[in-house]
């Protein structure tokens, strides 16, 4: 009898089929940590729902976390990889073992919007402007503007923390204009305030993307580039399809269809074609974060970046096709 059961435990075996095997086959679990949902990593975000991460065999999980927690989150491994690089940049730079690994995001999705009155950003001389506090990044694109044009010592940077508080800021007349994240000044508009200049335009600064530490880099290479991988499928769906990721924008973001055309059409010239940034554009994250975070402005790259896997897994890509 155990003879019997032996040999047909074997013919059940032989006889799955291919499909059945695969759908047996163990995911492999990656956690990615994030901030509040934003469209600077909306190329990753729609990786994920489109399946370019599950068809390489990874079950992802998004956990949502402060900034300040994601250096120490992955360092000690409780996350897999990060869309916030500029905790681990600075930690990096400061010696922490870890790397920025690929950009979605290449140029901000920031609007300076402002109080209907106001006609050009020269108008803001002397004026208020609202950043989300001091020392980050909308504030160091506040001294941009007032360095840019000119604007004077006498124009002020006020604080309040999120695209909300800074829009009911502007309502209220607490101040002329405000940084405001894609696609919050699209609800800017609806309580009659203006869209005075898109940041990207003048900033060419990386904003999300992904980063991961360095023992990752090495003991896990193979993992990482088909993360890569995912990520750049990420990116070319997103830049491909315009009717899809303005549908995927709107139900993330609770917006309308409308809105999620015109918020899909104000960030896509945002993202980076491969993940790999510029040099100009690494110079322009490295100027950043010696503004906002006290890193040496004469800081190597290679300190805080490594994009060799993201360019191995382009390459591979290009390859297959």
């Amino acid at each position: 009898m155990r003879s019997l059961c032996r040999i047909f435990l074997i013919i059940q075996l032989f006889c799955i089929s291919p499909g059945t095997a695969a759908q047996a086959q163990v995911r492999s679990k990656i956690r990615i940590a994030t901030a509040s949902p934003s469209l600077s990593y909306l190329p990753i975000y729609t990786a994920v729902k489109k399946g370019f991460f599950a068809k390489r065999g990874f079950d992802v999980e998004m956990i949502q976390m402060s900034a300040s927690l994601t250096a120490p989150a992955l360092l000690n491994r409780a996350v897999d990889y990060t869309t916030i690089p500029s905790t681990i940049a600075t930690a990096a730079a400061r010696g922490a073992p870890a790397k920025v690994i690929f950009f979605a995001s290449v140029k901000l999705q920031h609007m300076l919007v402002s109080r209907p009155e106001i006609a050009a950003v020269n108008d803001l001389a002397g004026k208020r402007i609202v950043a989300a506090g001091f020392g980050n990044l909308t504030s160091y694109e506040v001294q941009f503007l007032i360095d840019r044009y000119r604007l004077g010592p006498n124009t002020t940077l006020v604080s309040a923390p999120s695209s909300t508080d800074r829009l009911i800021a502007l309502q209220k007349g607490l101040a002329e204009a405000a940084i405001i994240a894609a696609p919050a000044d699209l609800k800017g508009e609806e309580m009659g305030l203006k869209r005075l200049l898109h940041m990207g335009t003048i900033l060419q600064i990386p904003q999300a993307g992904l980063a991961a530490t360095d023992e990752k880099l090495k003991t896990k290479r193979g993992e990482v580039i088909e993360v890569l991988k995912a990520s750049i499928e990420g990116l070319e769906y997103t830049l491909s399809d315009r009717e899809d990721n303005s549908a995927i924008i709107a139900k993330w973001m609770a917006l309308n269809a409308s809105q999620g055309v015109r918020a899909y059409d104000s960030v896509k010239d945002t993202f980076s074609r491969n993940g790999i940034p510029t040099d100009e554009q690494s110079k322009a994250y490295i100027a950043m974060l010696a503004a906002t975070a006290g890193v040496s402005p004469d800081l190597k790259p290679e300190m805080i970046f490594d994009f060799s896997l993201a360019a191995a897994a382009a390459k591979e890509l290009a390859a297959k096709r």
